[in-house]
């Protein structure tokens, strides 16, 4: 499963016209390897300030997952 920049913003898009606002991205770690290649997601990921393993993507919170290639948006 190769998901780009541009699948996560559509899939972004979709939970929020649902009516809902998506509190976390859970990412598989290979997927999110992938998407770190990609300027336009690096750019947008930013660190907590508190504990810097904790990663946002547009404001919206980054759970990596041991699962290789995996996403959704929760």
């Amino acid at each position: 499963m190769e998901i780009s920049i541009k699948d996560i913003n559509k899939q972004i898009d979709e939970f929020k016209k649902q009516g809902a606002e998506p509190k976390v991205l859970i990412i598989g770690y290979k997927t999110y390897a992938n998407l770190m290649g990609e300027d336009k997601f690096a750019e947008k990921i930013s660190k907590d300030d508190k504990d810097p393993m904790i990663r946002y993507y547009k404001g919206i919170k980054v759970k990596i997952v041991t699962e290789k290639r995996y996403f959704a948006v929760n």
